[in-house]
């Protein structure tokens, strides 16, 4: 609670591993419904409604309207003003918006890094991917993108700590260390307000990339009423998954979490070990391998007496 009686920021944003909670009906309208207090995040910023139950009856998507949550249900429920009501989120997609909504953070982290005049221009979460859209007068290219997702991958091994607060939206835009999107103060549910997510610097005693001189410095602090993991380790397996350049010059990254992550992963394994065979050489030599076939100097492969 801050000085002024201000709620900390609203509950699923302030407490994102909250998924079960008993609260009162404050308004029925038709398949809508208003409760007392919500852990429900609505869609905004980029992040989808989460999913449940409301009183048994399953929750097909969540607003914001006047600055409170409505949600809208599947069946016009037997649910009266001022009754009390047992609420559940679905734990395993609320868990993936957290990974994948901190992933989108890390990446920027890896991009303010890597790319001059980088600017956040949108983020978006969806079932099967993360994007990132930024603006920057980078010359962006694949060997850039493998940087870039070194950077992601190493950070959630780092293990910084993830950490969120409320503060007076006019206090977050004097800061020189946060940056804002186009959605971040739009979509707040408190328009006075705004959540700030910081991810830390090393601790843990994991060793941070000995190439870089920021490993003291927070790896990113942004502007985001989201729900996101405590700790980069939680966000689990991530890669890009590809990125593209509009004609407008926006760099568009799209990334992946958990199970998807792994997928491609593994996607990516199989093709090295399928050139490996193809090129009869030693992994560590397939790209050199490769570069000699761009060049027309295809080398001997190395031949291995078994017998």
């Amino acid at each position: 609670m801050a000085a002024d009686g201000h709620e900390l920021m609203s509950p699923p944003t302030a407490e994102p591993y909250v998924t079960r909670f008993e609260t009162k009906v404050t308004a029925v309208d038709g398949h809508r419904v208003r409760l007392e207090r919500s852990y429900f995040h609505p869609e905004s910023g980029g992040q989808p409604a989460d999913r449940g139950t409301i009183g048994g009856v399953s929750v097909t998507d969540v607003t914001l309207e006047d600055g409170e949550a409505v949600h809208h249900l599947a069946d016009s429920p037997r649910l009266s003003v001022g009754r009390r009501v047992l609420c559940s989120i679905d734990r395993p997609f609320r868990l993936y918006c957290m990974r994948a909504h901190t992933a989108g953070h890390l990446l920027y982290g890896a991009a303010k890094r890597t790319l001059a005049d980088v600017t956040y221009e949108a983020f978006d979460i969806d079932e099967q991917r993360v994007r990132v859209d930024l603006e920057t007068t980078s010359n962006v290219d694949d060997e850039t993108i493998l940087e870039l997702n070194e950077l992601l991958v190493r950070t959630v091994w780092e293990a910084r700590p993830v950490s969120w607060e409320s503060i007076p939206i006019d206090a977050a835009h004097n800061r020189a260390d946060v940056t804002f999107d186009g959605t971040t103060t739009r979509e707040a549910a408190d328009p006075d307000y705004v959540g700030i997510v910081t991810i830390g610097a090393t601790t843990n005693g994991r060793q941070a990339d000995p190439r870089r001189d920021d490993t003291d410095e927070p790896w990113d602090v942004t502007a985001c009423n989201g729900t996101h993991v405590r700790n980069t380790r939680e966000v689990g397996p991530v890669t890009v998954l590809e990125w593209s350049r509009s004609r407008s010059g926006t760099v568009r990254i799209e990334l992946v979490v958990g199970e998807r992550a792994i997928e491609r992963r593994t996607l990516e394994k199989r093709i090295a070990v399928d050139l490996k065979r193809a090129l009869g050489n030693d992994i560590d030599r397939v790209s050199d391998d490769i570069g000699r076939l761009v060049d027309g100097e295809r080398s001997d492969p190395v031949v291995t007496d078994l017998e």
